[in-house]
C-alpha cells in the first residue's frame, strides 16, 4: 500500500467534494476523473498510468499549439475550504510527472484565497515520464511569497483558505504564471502533517533531489547550492535567468546518496560575469529535483 493505512481509510471515508472543511489525511487520488480541478489549460484523466500504474488515473494538464499560456490548474473544491491551521494541516504532499519530453518545468503550489494568495517559492522538477513525490512545508512561511493581497499574513491565508493552485512558474513571481507550452501530471494530493511521517514510496519509487535555499541570498559573489540526493544517478545543475534562459550548466557524476554542495562563481557558460538580476538554481537527477530562486547584486 503506497499510502499509510490511516490516510487510506480517511480518504475512503471522505469522498472528493464531500467534505465541508479541510480534513487532516484527505487524499485526492484522481482515479478516473479530473475532480474539482480546472482552468484554461486542457485537462484530461487517462484512467491509467498514475502512481498506482495500470487502471490508476491522474490529472493531466497541457498547453499545446503555437502560443504559450499559463500551465496551471486550480481547485475550489470544498475539501480545500476552511481553516487549515485548526485542522492541523501543515504539509501538502503530491506526486508529479513530466509527461512526454523533458520540459524543464518548475511546478509551484499556491494556497489561500482570492484576496490573500501565497506561492511556495521552491519549484518542483518532476522526473521525465515517471512519478516523483514532493512536499510543501506549510510551517515555513519564509519560503512563501504573497502574490495576491497586501497587509494580510500567511497564517491568515491558511486559516481562511478556499482554493489550491498548482502551476509552472519562474521567478520573479507575481499574480500571473509564466506562459509556456508543455504538459505534466498530478496525482495523490494529500493534506497531511509533518508528524505523520513520510508517505511510503511504491517499490522502487523515485525520490527527487532536495535543494536547500541558495546562500547567501542576495549575493554579490559566489552562491552555495547544497542539496541531498537519494540515489547514485548523475546530477545536472542549471542556473537560469528571469527570462528562462540557461546561464550555466554543470553535470556532476553520480555518487553515494547524501548531502552534496555545488558553488556558482557568478560566471556564465562563456566565462563572463553574469549581470545583476533574479536567477534560479535547478538541481535534477533521474528521479527529478527542485529549483529555488535567488538574487544576484552588482
Amino acid at each position: 500500500m503506497r499510502n499509510g493505512v490511516l490516510l487510506f481509510l480517511i480518504a475512503i471515508a471522505i469522498p472528493v467534494g464531500a467534505s465541508s472543511a479541510p480534513v487532516l489525511g484527505f487524499v485526492e487520488p484522481f482515479t478516473s476523473t479530473t475532480s474539482t480541478w480546472g482552468g484554461q489549460a486542457t485537462y484530461t484523466n487517462p484512467g491509467t498510468g498514475g502512481v498506482g500504474g495500470a487502471a490508476d488515473g491522474y490529472l493531466r494538464l497541457a498547453r499545446t499549439g503555437a502560443f504559450g499560456a499559463p500551465l496551471a490548474t486550480r481547485s475550489d473544491g470544498l475539501e480545500y475550504h476552511g481553516d487549515w491551521v485548526a485542522a492541523n494541516i501543515n504539509k501538502i504532499d503530491l506526486w508529479l510527472n513530466d509527461v512526454g519530453t523533458n520540459q524543464n518545468l518548475a511546478i509551484h503550489v499556491v494556497v489561500g484565497n482570492a484576496g490573500n494568495f501565497w506561492l511556495y517559492k521552491t519549484g518542483f522538477a518532476p522526473p521525465e515520464n515517471s512519478w516523483g513525490q514532493f512536499s510543501v512545508n506549510l510551517n515555513d512561511s519564509t519560503n512563501f511569497q504573497q502574490i495576491i493581497g497586501a497587509g494580510e499574513s500567511f497564517g491568515s491565508a491558511l486559516r481562511n483558505a478556499d482554493r489550491l493552485h498548482i502551476r509552472h512558474d519562474t521567478a520573479p513571481f507575481d499574480q500571473a504564471a509564466d506562459n509556456v507550452l508543455g504538459e505534466f501530471g498530478i496525482d495523490e494530493i494529500s493534506l497531511t502533517n509533518s508528524t505523520i511521517g513520510v508517505t511510503p514510496l511504491p517499490a522502487g519509487g523515485p525520490r527527487p533531489i532536495e535543494l536547500s535555499a541558495p546562500y547567501p541570498n542576495p549575493s554579490r559573489g559566489a552562491v552555495v547550492c547544497a542539496f541531498e540526493t537519494f540515489d547514485a544517478s548523475a546530477v545536472r545543475v542549471a542556473i537560469v535567468d528571469a527570462a528562462g534562459r540557461l546561464v550555466r550548466t554543470e553535470s556532476l557524476a553520480g555518487s553515494t546518496p547524501g548531502r552534496r554542495t555545488w558553488m556558482w562563481d557568478g560566471l556564465d557558460s562563456s566565462g563572463r560575469l553574469a549581470p545583476a538580476g533574479v536567477y534560479r538554481v535547478r538541481v535534477t537527477g533521474a528521479s527529478g529535483g527542485t529549483s529555488r530562486p535567488f538574487v544576484r547584486l552588482d
